[in-house]
């Protein structure tokens, strides 16, 4: 499968206007995609922005021209409704065909707990999440209305009238063993989040696989997705260091427990070196040095990139990339 190179233009980091204009550049320097973070709390709480996903995509399909745009990642358990999710990608993806995906997950406490005061175990929130994009495949796909009584879900003869003409692409979140398992059964991509390439290379990659291979699926027609922010500067420690609003996600306990201030994330994150930034995430002073990086996670089996940018001067960290997509493209 052919390498993608992906921009995702997070609204927690930056205001949405910035994000969207991005995205524009983005495109025209030649990222094939664009994803967007679809949170209520942001990962780091100085100078941060949490825009509505949905909202900016809408802006945002309409600014582009070509660019395929998913969420990163929609957690359509408990603040959505699985059916309220259907319908948004369902419209979406009819009024920009070709162009519109979904990536979902289990979610994280930052967005869940404000709004719902609930937070499940991870083993329930996997399960609701199957079953969430088990509604969703049938709301898209049926001719008839849907009537459905699962564990966690009640539809009564739903029915959505207005449906794209083709797959709505689903891409599932996979980070443990488990996790990647359940994207390679349940969905049509891998989506993974910054992670040491021998930890995907050896665990996330082979479980997604595996999932998929347990469900009559070709793994070699599935896209290896991941979520990994970047920084790039002539100063490393300065790019570096750029990195820090990412920083919590790399802490286990913030994705697992019911923490959802963002203040207390930025505690967390404040705590984490350098060197688990290096590993994680990309860091370079030049186009020469973002090559390699992008080799490296290639060489674990990513397929697809979507690229968080943190670089100090944002605009450049994006115009770079018009030496580095031919450099990585097959």
């Amino acid at each position: 499968m052919k390498t993608q190179m992906g921009y995702f233009a997070s609204i927690e980091q930056y205001r949405p206007m910035d994000a969207l204009e991005q995205a524009v550049r983005a495109e025209n320097v030649g990222f094939d995609s664009i994803w967007v973070d679809d949170h209520f709390h942001p990962w780091y709480h100085t100078n941060a922005q949490t825009g509505q996903a949905w909202a900016w995509m809408g802006a945002a399909l309409q600014a582009t021209k070509k660019a395929f745009f998913s969420t990163c990642i929609t957690c359509p358990i408990m603040r959505y409704n699985p059916g309220v999710v259907a319908q948004t990608f369902a419209t979406l993806r009819q009024m920009y065909p070709g162009r519109v995906g979904i990536a979902v997950g289990a979610g994280e406490a930052l967005n869940e707990v404000p709004v719902t005061g609930e937070w499940p175990s991870v083993p329930v929130r996997q399960d609701m999440t199957v079953e969430a994009v088990e509604v969703m495949q049938k709301l898209w796909e049926s001719k008839e209305p849907v009537s459905f009584k699962g564990k966690y879900y009640t539809f009564d003869k739903a029915f959505l009238y207005t449906k794209p003409d083709d797959k709505v692409p689903l891409y599932f979140s996979g980070m443990g063993p488990k996790g990647a398992q359940l994207a390679g059964k349940h969905a049509d991509h891998l989506m993974t989040v910054s992670a040491p390439p021998s930890v995907l290379k050896n665990v996330t990659i082979p479980n997604f696989e595996k999932g998929a291979r347990e469900a009559g699926k070709d793994p070699s027609k599935m896209e290896h997705a991941m979520l990994v922010w970047y920084s790039v500067d002539a100063d490393y420690d300065k790019a570096i260091e750029a990195l820090r609003f990412w920083a919590g996600c790399l802490v286990p306990a913030m994705f697992k427990y019911k923490v959802s201030d963002a203040k207390e994330v930025e505690l967390h994150a404040n705590l984490v070196g350098h060197d688990m930034m290096k590993d994680n995430f990309m860091v370079a002073t030049d186009a020469e040095g973002m090559i390699k990086e992008i080799e490296r996670f290639k060489a674990a089996g990513i397929t697809h990139f979507c690229l968080g940018n943190s670089s100090p001067d944002v605009n450049a960290g994006i115009d770079i990339f018009k030496e580095v997509i031919p450099a990585v493209k097959d």
